[in-house]
């Protein structure tokens, strides 16, 4: 069985990350996936640059987990996240969480995404593109 928490260079595919979650139990599959976009607050973006703090980023990440599998009535959760030089496009964060129901599935995959930007040491550089 593979980790379901993963922090990243690489590339990684939310088709693979479902696989690896989904059981027979599961009623709802919600996924949330964040890329790169084109511009932001009224620049346009060339890449972005995602730094972290070691494994200190995959600890807090694997506490995110926890606390989502501790307070929501789920059957799984899967988060990765990726790091380096990323361009416009490119993936950033992946959440796949299943449940037997859709609300639980939802509130689950949102508060996943709300902790994560609270509490995991990852920083964010954007390079802009000159006007």
């Amino acid at each position: 069985m593979k980790e379901k928490i993963r922090v990243t260079k690489e590339d990684f595919s939310i088709d693979e990350m479902k696989k690896e979650i989904i059981g027979d139990d599961a009623g709802a599959l919600v996924v949330f996936n964040s890329v790169v976009c084109s511009t932001n607050k009224g620049h346009r973006v060339k890449s972005v640059e995602i730094q972290r703090y070691d494994d200190i980023t995959l600890n807090e990440l694997k506490k995110v987990r926890e606390e989502v599998i501790n307070n929501f009535k789920i059957d799984d959760i899967y988060i990765v996240h990726r790091y380096g030089l990323l361009k416009v496009g490119d993936n950033i964060v992946g959440i796949v969480v299943t449940a037997k129901h859709r609300d639980t599935a939802f509130d689950a995959c949102r508060y996943s995404i709300d902790r994560l930007k609270e509490i995991v040491p990852l920083w964010r550089k954007e390079v802009k593109i000159s006007e």
